[in-house]
């Protein structure tokens, strides 16, 4: 019974990365299953909704041909899905300075809505360009600034439950994930969506938090954006607070995340899946540091060897070399060794 529950074990660890490959496409194929089944009930209801109302439009007004009422309304949807509303007061303008400034944000940090696009050719070329730039540089000053966070806030925290509480490090580690996740959820997750259920009368809470969700996901749908509905100042100040709104939310989280990871059962999970594949990585890496940085003759003796491959690896790799030499005594035992600045005695040929 034992040696078949290690075979068993042995054969899951071996097929694990083929399984969890085969376990995302089965994961995106019943989600996509689910949402043909839930939204598609929806749209036929909407497309019906609005075929009524476009049929009795048609019989109240005779006076309007269909085709022309065609036209005009798919050009009202595309000048829609760019951002542009065709009003005859309409004294807004998307790109404006903070307009700007968040149509910016959101597509260095990969969130782009979609409500607002570049409308000339120019304008397009720019923006792949300041993106071909301005997303790597984006990711680069988001991955400083966490890192210079978790040693900071992870490290010192851990280090206090273990401390005042008397818990092993990864007991520590748990309770403080499991905090920083809770706080986390409260500050950039149920708060902004209160305060949007509060500022956007037509919103439910469930819309708002699906709105911050979102955003701070960087799936950024477009199909929620606060601040449609108000006077152009507040839809202004509404656009500057969800651009700072981003920027301190996608830092947090990417705390949390590094956080999570560096947990031993997040590392373990990882190592069922590519364990032995990082593992010879790294060994490599190590024989390589320790061939390519080995130091010359003098420095043999102040030599703190953190890594010492076995001998039957570096065997066919030493030849008669002074320098190899050297090495050679260095790997052997203490008693063994002979100080690097005396020369080995000679015997007399007279004894």
């Amino acid at each position: 019974m034992a040696r078949g529950m290690e075979s068993l074990m042995t054969f899951c660890r071996s097929y694990a990365f083929i399984f969890l490959i085969l376990s995302y496409f089965l994961y995106m194929t019943i989600g996509a299953g689910i949402f043909m089944v839930l939204e598609q009930p929806e749209q036929d209801l909407l497309a019906a909704e609005v075929h009524e109302v476009w049929v009795k439009f048609l019989q109240n007004n005779p006076c309007v041909k269909e085709r022309s009422l065609d036209r005009l309304l798919k050009k009202v949807l595309l000048a829609g899905k760019r951002g542009v509303t065709i009003m005859d007061d309409n004294e807004e303008y998307n790109f404006d300075f903070t307009s700007s400034l968040f149509f910016v944000i959101t597509f260095l940090t990969t969130t782009g809505y979609g409500t607002t696009v570049p409308l000339s050719d120019e304008g397009r070329v720019f923006c792949m360009l300041y993106c071909f730039f301005g997303i790597p540089f984006t990711f680069l000053l988001l991955s400083c600034i966490t890192n210079a966070l978790v040693p900071r806030l992870s490290d010192a925290s851990i280090r206090h439950l273990q401390i005042y509480w008397g818990l092993t490090h990864n007991n520590a580690a748990l309770v403080y994930c499991g905090i920083l996740a809770a706080c986390t959820a409260t500050l950039f997750f149920f708060l902004p969506a209160l305060s949007l259920c509060l500022l956007e009368k037509d919103w439910s809470f469930l819309e708002s938090f699906y709105f911050c969700f979102i955003s701070l996901s960087t799936i950024g749908l477009g199909d929620y954006l606060p601040g449609q509905t108000h006077s152009w100042a507040a839809h202004q100040a509404l656009e500057f607070a969800t651009s700072c709104y981003l920027m301190l939310g996608l830092v947090v989280l990417l705390v949390v995340m590094e956080s999570f990871w560096q947990l031993q059962q997040v590392q373990a999970v990882v190592h069922l899946f590519v364990g032995s594949t990082s593992a010879s990585v790294k060994e490599v890496g190590l024989d390589e540091l320790a061939f390519s940085e080995w130091p010359d003759n003098h420095d043999i003796q102040t030599l703190d060897i953190k890594f010492m491959p076995p001998i039957s690896i570096i065997s066919h790799h030493i030849s008669n070399s002074p320098k190899n030499a050297f090495a050679e005594d260095a790997c052997a035992p203490s008693y063994k060794r002979r100080p690097a600045h005396q020369p080995e005695v000679q015997p007399d040929p007279a004894d």
